[in-house]
């Protein structure tokens, strides 16, 4: 396949050309795998509830559909309607139907049910409430079966293909793994609209599956503005803190940012870290897996008894802007991603920034401007930036600054709901030609 010539700059001009004036209300659905955002602490949520707020305040009419419900928390947003769905039948012969099914072939079987459930709770809105187009990402290729029983467009959102994240995250290339890459391979090939958050995985996905994927186009991710009087300050920071926010995994770095504070303390003995994120294990090149404190105590014997390593496993949305906020420098260090939240509430706090040149993240924080950017996979590299941030406070005190007003102009709710507005307009006059 020859080498696509898009560039962000075309997809903002494509993107800019489609943005005329629509004075038409849409109503999009959002498929969401879980809600609330407080309970799910998922990428594809924190995009759903932006999206949903910026929707909202330009006057467009968002549905949130999830099989998912927690009854425990609460909704995480009032500004649109929450369509919860079932999987299941009624029908006994349905359910032993489903229940042979799972059997012969778990994936299949899953991919069907969802699709039973949530098409049926689509189609309904469709006919009741005038719903335009589903938004949905690509995941274990459920889209594809989604689709075939829709009566209105669907477009999937490359939120990560399994491809990308799950060879990242040292998953074994075995049968399922080809299967699931096939089913959202068919996918992404048979979709009528897609968007993707960043231009760096469109382009894998189309050199990976050799789709040209003409009519693709990149939105960035959403999120909320926060205002001058809560963003990071230097006065109010801690200068010798570092924090990490993100899983203990191969796919987020756990292990890079460990090895790169190794190499921290050698130069800033008053250097002290802590991470937030659940510990899902790191497995290693020869394929063992070390928990957090297994191999923080291999590579600093002491520094959680001393407090200059704190683990604080996961945390709510409030307690890691706290943390951001008390932080000389904030990190992302993961091997790839395509468009973290954790870079961009990073971002949108002004905290001065650390991250990795993986993935879409060099779309997100431009290096020497709103952040640094380090070799991914190079805990060398990683430390170094963190030993600029640390000795050169005005430095990270300018980064911060530029990450605020950078954010303000280009990831606020309302200006990526208007650029996915004119996305979805120019999806339906499609549709509409094609009927």
């Amino acid at each position: 396949m020859q080498e696509s010539k898009l560039s962000f700059a075309n997809v903002s001009q494509q993107i800019n050309s489609m943005d005329k004036e629509y004075t038409r209300v849409l109503s999009v659905g959002y498929f969401s795998p879980g809600w609330p955002r407080e309970a799910y602490p998922n990428g594809i949520v924190s995009y759903v509830a932006t999206m949903v707020e910026g929707l909202h305040a330009i006057g467009h009419r968002p549905y949130i559909l999830c099989e998912n419900l927690s009854p425990s928390k609460g909704d995480s947003t009032t500004q649109a309607e929450i369509v919860p769905f079932s999987t299941r039948s009624t029908s006994f012969t349905i359910r032993l139907f489903d229940a042979v099914s799972y059997r012969l072939r778990s994936d299949i079987a899953i991919a069907n049910t969802l699709a039973r459930g949530l098409s049926r709770a689509v189609n309904d809105l469709a006919n009741t409430s005038n719903l335009d187009l589903l938004e949905m990402d690509e995941s274990f290729g459920w889209a594809e079966f989604v689709r075939r029983k829709l009566s209105i467009p669907i477009l999937i959102r490359l939120h990560g293909p399994h491809f990308l994240n799950g060879a990242v995250s040292g998953a074994v290339e075995d049968r399922v793994f080809t299967r699931r890459v096939e089913l959202e391979r068919q996918a992404i090939a048979n979709a009528f609209a897609i968007s993707a958050p960043s231009l760096n995985v469109l382009e894998q996905t189309r050199h990976y599956y050799n789709l040209p994927l003409e009519k693709a186009v990149v939105v960035p991710c959403p999120v909320a503005q926060v205002s001058q009087e809560e963003r990071w300050k230097a006065a109010d920071c801690d200068p010798n803190l570092i924090a990490f926010v993100g899983r203990f995994d191969r796919h987020k770095g756990g292990d890079l940012m460990i090895d790169a504070f190794v190499k921290v303390v050698q130069r800033y003995p008053a250097a002290r870290l802590q991470f937030a994120g659940p510990d899902s294990g790191y497995v290693d090149d020869i394929g063992k897996k070390w928990q957090f404190k297994e191999y923080v105590q291999a590579r600093l014997p002491g520094a959680l008894e001393s407090g200059q390593v704190e683990y604080l496993g996961h945390q709510p949305p409030a307690r890691l802007n706290a943390l951001r906020k008390r932080a000389q420098v904030t990190v992302i260090a993961s091997r790839y991603d395509n468009f973290p939240y954790t870079a961009l509430e990073s971002l949108s706090l002004g905290c001065p920034m650390v991250a990795s040149c993986a993935g879409g993240i060099p779309e997100i924080v431009t290096d020497e401007v709103s952040g640094l950017l380090f070799q991914a996979s190079d805990a060398e590299s990683l430390a170094s930036q963190i030993i600029r941030m640390l000795e050169n406070p005005g430095l990270a005190a300018r980064l911060g600054e530029r990450a605020s007003v950078e954010c303000g102009k280009r990831f606020t709710p309302e200006v990526v709901a208007k650029q996915s507005v004119a996305l979805y307009e120019e999806t339906l006059d499609r549709w509409s030609q094609r009927r």
